[in-house]
């Protein structure tokens, strides 16, 4: 007797059937959401487009640091010479260690056109200008020659609004990175 009485009390508004003339969403409610969806989304893709942006650049200027560290500790490792190659001419750019090829790619998200690479030695010592040198050479204790310092490898998107770089500071073979304005 009980378990009839909580299915008519508990259940029975469940099961019943409501009438069809007032479930849903008016069209005006509708259209207010997808106003407010396309509102906000005209507002938030242009900053993420930029967000997407940096970090690709970054991620790239990352790659290169970590492949002229391996450059170096290889040289340092095998007590000799290891050349480092940029190719700036492929799209996106590539870079070499003793010609074995690195991967500068990450996972394939930089597609061509969306980064530009050059690398050089300053000529001056604000390094307003340099040298387009597209190799350094780690010797066999890390360092690099003197007339190779500072060596300069910036990345930047395709109009130079978003600029890191990577620079061989010190003929022991010092490295930082910088960004912007830093940047030769």
């Amino acid at each position: 007797m009980e378990f009839s009485k909580f299915v008519y009390i508990y259940l029975k508004p469940l099961l019943t059937k409501r009438n069809s003339s007032n479930t849903g969403f008016t069209i005006v409610e509708v259209l207010i959401v997808v106003l407010i969806i396309g509102i906000l989304s005209a507002i938030v893709a242009p900053a993420w487009d930029a967000f997407m942006t940096r970090q690709r650049i970054r991620t790239f200027n990352s790659q290169v640091l970590q492949a002229l560290q391996k450059a170096q500790s290889q040289a340092k490792l095998k007590k000799e010479n290891v050349v480092v190659n940029f190719d700036n001419v492929a799209d996106p750019p590539r870079v070499s260690l003793d010609g074995i090829e690195q991967n500068l790619n990450a996972n394939g998200e930089i597609k061509a056109g969306m980064v530009e690479l050059v690398s050089g030695v300053c000529t001056d010592e604000n390094c307003t200008a340099f040298t387009a040198s597209t190799n350094v050479t780690f010797d066999y204790s890390g360092s690099v020659d003197e007339n190779s310092v500072p060596f300069i490898v910036t990345i930047s998107t395709p109009d130079g609004g978003l600029r890191r770089c990577v620079i061989i500071q010190t003929i022991i073979g010092g490295i930082r990175t910088a960004e912007d304005t830093n940047c030769p």
